[in-house]
């Protein structure tokens, strides 16, 4: 008996050992009924000093990870962590501290910069207790208050305003959310002070945005910006590496294509990847982003100014295509890298967070739920796209003046002169398809954009179909400018040269001067004001 009784009291004890010493968790204590000891007081014993709670060392235990929304696991240093909301005494979440701290700028830190003074609000709230009877309990004497941020983006319940936005608090810290009828644990949500229009300020829960499911044209859309990429950096090995398509037009196609392929492929990862950036990846990846897409920007309109220009000089050029080419990237690299040094600059200082770009804080790029983005972003792009459409519109009309001209000459260079006109329209026609690809659609985007901020409730079928023309952009530029006889005859012909272990460059016979030029003549198209891009 005395036996038996030794051995029952053996593996209890070897069991307790096994439980308290396994993994990097508390057994059986959910990560939301745990509570960060970090700023806690610590006793010699291995003993914390949590508000007025004193947590014995088998309560504690060291973890690497924090846990929030739905369950989303954030590393983070080794920091010590005690079970503090099981048992009598319930436990509810506070943002941030109770009253001398807001939540910073839609993201998970906390700041009380902004406040003057401690926040005084009622702390009374109504309870749903367990036999389903409601009582009011101080929140904060009552409870045990933990802190924490559930996700970045939280948005407050105000029943003050929306009765939609009501929702119900239970004894055991859950709340329920009646827009939708949604429990949501104490991980999922925090109380916040917030100051209604009265001055008032009253307790609300602060809670996640509905993470819907990828529709199904969310899907294509993000598949096809990820198979975009490709077709992008097939275009610009393509104009790299054949000689013929390397004049002026072409290091302009190459310059913009660069910039495009970047930002698309951030884009696409930060859409199409489950990974969690860190603060500082997001915000690079955001910074590089916004700096790519503006430099696209820019050299497009470098691409309108181009073509204008070339019917507009008569004569010789000012400059040669070297020079011209190294104005154009002084233009189009240096002012996005001014733009973006502004942004990073405005991010990290310490103006109203209204006003900010919001890199970083709620996503990896800028946020578009206010007018913020149209200062950064959208409103200097509609004013290219307007200053390229006007571009294109005059030299649309040079182009008809030149051909009337023309055909009321007839002498022996009309030839010539025709020839210059056309290889002018057929350059003209390939940027302007160009342009009605990328800047109409997003000319579309910023049409949505207002349209959301205006009328945030309505569904906007322009964000589709613009979104999707984004999408499949790269595939739209490749059948443009790549998959065109001329162009993958060029394709051919220096396969063949390099199989063949030719010369990339044409065999001339160095006689005369005249024969030099006449050779090139028949070989390339005449030159014009400007190196001419293969049609």
């Amino acid at each position: 008996m005395h036996l038996k009784t030794t051995l029952h009291v053996i593996l209890a004890c070897t069991f307790f050992a096994f439980c308290m010493g396994s993994g990097d968790i508390i057994p059986k204590c959910a990560f939301e009924d745990t509570v960060d000891l970090t700023k806690s007081q610590k006793f010699n014993n291995g003993s914390y000093l949590y508000e007025d709670i004193l947590i014995t060392p088998d309560q504690i235990n060291i973890y690497d990870y924090e846990e929030i929304y739905q369950g989303i696991r954030l590393p983070r240093e080794p920091h010590p962590r005690a079970c503090l909301c099981q048992g009598q005494r319930s436990c509810v979440r506070f943002c941030c501290h109770p009253a001398r701290e807001l939540i910073a700028n839609y993201s998970r830190r906390c700041s009380g910069e902004m406040l003057q003074k401690e926040l005084e609000y009622d702390p009374y709230i109504n309870v749903t207790l367990n036999n389903g009877s409601v009582v009011s309990k101080h929140v904060t004497k009552e409870f045990t208050v933990i802190q924490g941020v559930p996700c970045a983006g939280a948005y407050a319940l105000a029943p003050q305003y929306d009765e939609e936005d009501s929702w119900v608090i239970f004894e055991n810290g859950t709340l329920l959310r009646h827009y939708d009828m949604a429990y949501l644990s104490k991980r999922d949500y925090c109380l916040l002070p917030m100051e209604l229009d009265t001055g008032e300020w009253v307790l609300n829960p602060m809670n996640c945005p509905i993470l819907n499911e990828a529709s199904l044209s969310l899907q294509i859309n993000n598949i096809a910006m990820a198979v975009s990429v490709p077709f992008i950096i097939l275009t610009i090995i393509v104009y790299v590496f054949i000689p013929e398509l390397r004049n002026l037009h072409g290091k302009c196609l190459i310059s913009y294509l660069c910039p495009l392929a970047v930002g698309y492929s951030i884009l696409s990862t930060i859409s199409l990847s489950e990974v969690v950036f860190p603060n500082l990846v997001c915000s690079c990846l955001g910074y590089v982003a916004y700096f790519c897409f503006m430099s696209a920007f820019f050299w497009l309109s470098v691409i309108s100014f181009d073509l204008w220009q070339n019917f507009r000089l008569t004569g010789s050029m000012r400059f040669g295509q070297r020079k011209r080419f190294c104005l154009y990237s002084i233009y189009a690299w240096g002012i996005p890298a001014c733009l973006t040094l502004i942004v990073i600059a405005l991010q990290n200082s310490n103006m109203n967070e209204l006003y900010k770009p919001g890199i970083g804080d709620n996503y990896c790029w800028l946020k578009t739920n206010d007018w913020s983005a149209m200062m950064y972003f959208f409103g200097i792009n509609l004013i290219i796209v307007l200053i390229d459409i006007t571009f294109f519109t005059m030299t649309y009309f040079k182009i008809t003046v030149m051909q009337r001209d023309i055909d009321k000459i007839i002498r022996n260079d009309t030839i010539e002169g025709r020839h210059q006109l056309r290889t002018h329209k057929n350059n003209f026609g390939l940027f302007l398809r160009l342009f009605l690809i990328m800047g109409v659609s997003w000319l579309l985007d910023i049409v949505s954009y207002i349209e959301t901020i205006v009328y945030p409730n309505d569904i906007n079928p322009i964000y589709y179909v613009s979104d999707f023309m984004n999408a499949i952009l790269g595939l739209l530029i490749f059948v443009c400018f790549v998959l065109k006889p001329k162009v993958l005859s060029l394709i051919k012909k220096r396969c063949q040269q390099t199989k063949g272990g030719a010369q990339m460059r044409p065999m001339v016979k160095r006689t005369t001067t005249s024969q030099l030029s006449l050779t090139n003549i028949k070989m390339t198209p005449i030159p014009t004001r400007c190196s001419n891009m293969q049609s």
